[in-house]
């Protein structure tokens, strides 16, 4: 009867009531075999898991951070590049302005001079037509002074006949007379012809010395106005000397703008280079400071790590040293106790029976070990995504 009993109790699997006590059998034993079980390899593989969780959770901290190092370096480049392009903007239209400037200066002074020009060929030509309005006027009174003169030689003509006639028409009592005076006005009229001969011969040399006055006028005029070409000559060779002067100077000072605004320039694009020097020098050192940074940052955290594995490896050993203490107590007890149960129940149960209640509570102890580290994991921030693989994980 105690064997066909044994043989039933090995065939029907455990109740309920006692998988529960299987349970809290585990659990009184959890404490002191949690030190032993990390040396199962199942836990060494979750233990493994949990590694790889925390390092790429830690990776991919890592990589946000770089990306947004990344893209505020990107921002503070487009920035810098935004005020050199500014400042290469300015630059551009203050040598535009200064251009257009110099240009209408000197179209400006270009037209002052030609103006200067014009006015001077006007006032020129202005006193030329003077010179033959004086000369025209010199003709016009010559002829007036000619035309006065035969009108008073033909007056005093008419009066000398008139007076002869006067004479002739003398009453009868003068005939006598008139005879008497005929030589008399005969010896007149040879002295009026004479005085008129006289008279016009002084009135051509008066002529001749007016022709000889006016010739010397118009010969002085016309020295005068050769003169005054020559001296207008003269100036607007002054003028164009003036003007070639006036060119040279603005010409000079053109160049001299050029040199200035060149040597500006040469001083700005300098500048701009020496800012982009400094730029990509900046560039540099922050790419410098920047690795120096991830790699203190990656030691650094390496030196969490080790410090936390090297606590982790401490209170391991303390726990484990502690656990086994009182594992070796307890399995003192366990020892005394299995004694007595396997005394007890050796009646019925079998190896087989024993090996599969082994079986379950190992199970059952591998299954809290992981929900364990599944929480573990879930406090200090792992995402879910890396604890797929533990959680998954199944113990047979």
């Amino acid at each position: 009867m105690l064997e066909l009993e044994a043989e039933r109790k090995l065939r029907v699997p455990p109740t309920e009531v006692e998988q529960q006590k299987m349970r809290e059998k585990a659990a009184l034993l959890s404490a002191s075999e949690r030190q032993m079980s990390e040396e199962l390899d199942d836990v060494k593989k979750m233990n493994q898991m949990m590694l790889y969780s925390k390092v790429v959770t830690i990776r991919d901290a890592q990589l946000n951070e770089k990306k947004v190092m990344h893209k505020e370096k990107l921002q503070e480049e487009r920035r810098l590049d935004t005020v050199m392009e500014v400042e290469r903007l300015k630059a551009l239209k203050m040598y535009d302005e200064r251009e257009q400037r110099r240009k209408v200066d000197q179209k400006t002074g270009a037209q002052v001079i030609i103006n200067q020009m014009k006015e001077r060929e006007r006032e020129r030509v202005r006193q030329l037509e003077l010179q033959d309005q004086e000369r025209d006027a010199m003709l016009r009174q010559n002829e007036e002074l000619k035309a006065e003169e035969a009108r008073q030689a033909l007056a005093k003509k008419v009066a000398g006949q008139k007076l002869l006639e006067e004479v002739a028409l003398s009453n009868a009592d003068q005939i006598s007379l008139k005879k008497r005076e005929q030589e008399k006005g005969k010896e007149e009229d040879r002295r009026i012809a004479a005085y008129i001969r006289e008279r016009e011969k002084r009135e051509q040399r008066a002529m001749q010395e007016k022709d000889a006055i006016k010739a010397e006028k118009e010969r002085e005029t016309a020295r005068l106005r050769a003169m005054q070409e020559k001296m207008a000559d003269k100036q607007a060779e002054l003028d164009a000397l003036r003007a070639k002067r006036a060119a040279e100077e603005a010409e000079r000072q053109w160049r001299k703008q050029q040199q200035v605004e060149a040597e500006r320039s040469a001083s700005i694009q300098d500048a701009l280079d020496n800012a982009r020097a400094a730029q990509k020098m900046e560039k540099e050192r922050r790419l410098i400071e920047q690795a120096q940074q991830e790699k203190e940052e990656f030691d650094r955290i390496l030196r969490v790590q080790r410090d936390a594995e090297q606590l982790e490896s401490s209170a391991k050993t303390k726990k484990h040293m502690a656990a086994r203490e009182h594992m070796e107590e307890l399995q003192a007890q366990i020892m005394m106790n299995a004694e007595v149960r396997k005394k007890n129940r050796m009646d019925f149960l079998d190896e087989g029976a024993q090996q599969r209640s082994k079986m379950e509570s190992d199970r059952l102890k591998l299954e809290a070990i992981k929900t364990e580290k599944l929480h573990t994991l879930e406090r200090i921030g792992v995402p879910e995504k890396y604890t797929v693989d533990l959680a998954s994980k199944r113990f047979t």
